[in-house]
């Protein structure tokens, strides 16, 4: 195993402890639930610091240290909470891996600064290939849900009403409802099919980056 410092991306990148906690958790390529599941910090507590909803306390700052351990990333209390100190330390068994996840970083930034109401995603499950892959990164624009029916057809960002995210092609549905669909039908992927859902947010993807296909 190699140590590497985090990469040096753009000064707003680091400016608050939520947008630390955020970078952080896309250098290990998690999404919220997936992070979830590997440090057992809740999804919903998660977005609540990395859009500061609700400040990031000490206590939430050394259980954020505990996790990101366990997951290659060696950081302080002082460092996410202020950004001073010692600079976190990331762990890669390869170094080519590593510049890959710094670019794609640099590039999921740019999109949140350059873009209104961004929502980033990571393709969680094999729903959508070979369009979509596992791991894959995606980026659109956020709309209301009573704006919904603009993209039916289209391939979507869609955060469902119990708080999952899915990627999924937009049908219309009954009652200004949607249907949700996968476009490979030999997954075994949760929810590859939604009938008449409701939803809580919905973006089109609009930027998508395969990690396979990005050079260095």
């Amino acid at each position: 195993m190699i140590q590497e410092t985090i990469p040096e991306l753009p000064s707003e990148a680091y400016q608050t402890p939520s947008s630390r906690v955020k970078a952080l958790r896309m250098m290990l390529g998690l999404s919220r639930k997936n992070f979830e599941q590997a440090s057992g910090i809740s999804a919903a507590t998660l977005t609540a610091w990395e859009t500061n909803k609700h400040p990031l306390s000490a206590k939430g700052a050394k259980k954020l240290v505990d996790a990101f351990e366990k997951l290659s990333i060696n950081c302080t209390t002082n460092w996410l909470l202020s950004g001073d100190g010692l600079a976190p330390r990331y762990q890669q068994p390869d170094t080519e891996c590593y510049a890959l996840d710094a670019r794609i970083l640099k590039e999921v930034f740019y999109f949140e600064q350059s873009n209104p109401s961004p929502i980033v995603s990571i393709v969680s499950d094999n729903s959508m290939e070979p369009f979509y892959e596992l791991g894959d990164y995606v980026g659109g624009c956020q709309l209301l849900p009573d704006k919904a029916e603009l993209l039916i057809g289209k391939d979507c960002i869609v955060t469902l009403e119990t708080g999952q995210v899915v990627i999924r092609r937009v049908q219309q549905g009954k009652e200004e409802r949607l249907n949700l669909y996968s476009l490979n039908y030999e997954t075994q992927a949760e929810n590859a099919f939604i009938s008449d859902c409701k939803i809580q947010r919905i973006a089109q993807v609009i930027w998508h980056r395969r990690t396979d296909v990005v050079t260095l």
